[in-house]
C-alpha cells in the first residue's frame, strides 16, 4: 500500500509527508472550536449583524496580506511563509482565550480568518510544486484525506468538552481554545525542523511584484474568471458560515452532541470520499467532477433548513462532508491555470482581488437573516452557486491533459 502510494505520488518525499502531517496536527486542534466560535460570540454579546462586521475585518485583512505573502512564496522562501502563517494560527486561540469582552475578539477573528486563508495560498502552493501534474488531484486528495481523519473525532470531542464545561456558553466553550493552543505550540516544532525550503533566493520588490502580478491577469481571461468564481464563492460561504452553528441551535434544537455528530459526519464522509474523488479527477477530468457533485450540496443546504428534527441535520452534514471531497479538485485546477514559478503570485493576487470583492459578504449574511429571515443567507447561497458559479465552472476548460492551461491560451 504505502509503495504504491509512494509510486502514485512520484516526486513527493520528505516535505510533502511533512506537511501531510502538519495538515492532519493543525485539523485536529483547529477543528475543536469550529462549531463553537459564533455562537462563543454570541455568548459575549453580538448580534448576527456585528458577527458579520467582525467577519469582514477578517476577510480585509486576508485580501490585504495574500499578495505579499505570495510574494514571500515565489521569491524568498516558502518556508518562511509557511512559518509566517503558523505563528498567526497561534495567536488566534490565544486572543480567543482572553476576550472577557466582545471588542478583544476583533484580533481573535482576524487570526482566525487569516490562518483559513493564508493556508490556501502557502500550503497549497508548497504541494502542487511537489506533485507531478499527472497525480496532484490525487496527492491533494490525499492530504485532504489525512486531515480529515485527524479531525475526525475532534468535533465531539469538543462536544464532550463543551458539555463538561457548562454547555453553550463563554465557560463551557473558552476550554476549546485552550486545549486549541496547546496542541498547535506542542507539534509546531516538528516542522520548523523538518520541512525543507523548496524555494529561490530571489530580490523582493514590491511595486515591481504588484505590476507584474496585474500583467500576469492583464491577457489570461481564464485567470480573471477563476477569481470571478472565488469572490461569488466567498459569497456563498461568507453569507452563511458565520450563521449555519446559530441557526442549527437557535431554530433546529441541536445540542453540543448533535453539534458533534455533524462534525464527525462530514469529516468521515469527506474521508470516504476524498481519495477516491482525486482519483477519478485524474482520470475523467477536474471539471467534470466539480460539476457533477454540485447538487450534493445544494441538497444539504435544503435538508439543513426543511429537517423536522435535529437528527436530519446529521445526514445534511454528511451530504456537505461528500461534497467537500472535491476540494482538492478545486485546489488541483487553482494550480495548474499557471505555472510553477507563479504559483504563488497567483495564490496571492488571487486572493487579493477576490478577497477584497467579499469582504461585504458576512454583514450581508447577517442583515439578510435580521431583516429578511434566518432562512435567508441559506437560500441566496444557493441561488448563487447555482445560477452563477455552476455554470462559470461548467465553461472554464479542463485541465488535465493540458501541459499548462496557460500555454495553451495565453493568446485568449
Amino acid at each position: 500500500m504505502l509503495e504504491k502510494l509512494r509510486r502514485k505520488l512520484g516526486s513527493a518525499n520528505r516535505n510533502f509527508l511533512v506537511l501531510v502531517f502538519r495538515r492532519g496536527y493543525s485539523s485536529l486542534f483547529n477543528s475543536l472550536p469550529m462549531q463553537y466560535t459564533s455562537l462563543y460570540m454570541k455568548a459575549l454579546g453580538l448580534n448576527e449583524i456585528t458577527i458579520g462586521y467582525l467577519r469582514s475585518l477578517g476577510d480585509a485583512a486576508s485580501a490585504l496580506t495574500s499578495p505579499l505573502l505570495g510574494f514571500i512564496a515565489d521569491l524568498k522562501s516558502l518556508k518562511k511563509a509557511l512559518m509566517a502563517v503558523m505563528l498567526i494560527e497561534v495567536l488566534a486561540p490565544l486572543f480567543y482565550i482572553f476576550s472577557w469582552d466582545w471588542r478583544l475578539l476583533i484580533p481573535a477573528v482576524i487570526c482566525g480568518v487569516l490562518t483559513m486563508s493564508l493556508t490556501n495560498v502557502v500550503e497549497v502552493v508548497y504541494i502542487a510544486n511537489l506533485l507531478r501534474r499527472t497525480s496532484r488531484a490525487t496527492g491533494f486528495g490525499i492530504t485532504n484525506t489525512v486531515s480529515t481523519i485527524s479531525s475526525l473525532i475532534a468535533p465531539m470531542i469538543a462536544a464532550v468538552i463543551v458539555e463538561s464545561f457548562g454547555g453553550i456558553t463563554v465557560q463551557g466553550i473558552k476550554p476549546l481554545f485552550i486545549v486549541q493552543l496547546l496542541g498547535l505550540v506542542a507539534l509546531a516544532p516538528i516542522v520548523v525542523v523538518f520541512l525543507q525550503d523548496i524555494s529561490g533566493g530571489g530580490e523582493l520588490k514590491l511595486r515591481e511584484e504588484f505590476k507584474g502580478m496585474i500583467e500576469m491577469l492583464r491577457n489570461r481571461k481564464w485567470l480573471q474568471r477563476w477569481i470571478l468564481l472565488e469572490a461569488l464563492g466567498g459569497y456563498v460561504w461568507g453569507i452563511t458560515m458565520p450563521y449555519i452553528m446559530i441557526y442549527a441551535v437557535k431554530y433546529k434544537g441541536a445540542t453540543p452532541i448533535i453539534l458533534g455528530l455533524m462534525g464527525s459526519a462530514l469529516n468521515l464522509a469527506s474521508v470516504v470520499a476524498g481519495v477516491p474523488i482525486g482519483r477519478l479527477a485524474d482520470k475523467i477530468g477536474r471539471i467534470k467532477v466539480l460539476v457533477a457533485i454540485r447538487p450534493v450540496f445544494y441538497a444539504s443546504i435544503l435538508m439543513l433548513l426543511l429537517a423536522p428534527n435535529p437528527w436530519y441535520l446529521v445526514v445534511a452534514w454528511t451530504l456537505r462532508g461528500l461534497f467537500f471531497s472535491s476540494t482538492s479538485v478545486w485546489q488541483t485546477v487553482a494550480m495548474e491555470l499557471v505555472p510553477e514559478e507563479e504559483r504563488g503570485r497567483w495564490s496571492g493576487i488571487k486572493g487579493l482581488i477576490s478577497g477584497l470583492i467579499r469582504i461585504p459578504s458576512a454583514p450581508i449574511g447577517g442583515y439578510l437573516w435580521t431583516y429578511f429571515g434566518p432562512e435567508a443567507p441559506f437560500i441566496v447561497a444557493l441561488l448563487i452557486d447555482a445560477f452563477i458559479r455552476l455554470p462559470l465552472i461548467y465553461m472554464t476548460p479542463e485541465t488535465l491533459k493540458k501541459k499548462e492551461y496557460f500555454a495553451l491560451y495565453s493568446s485568449v
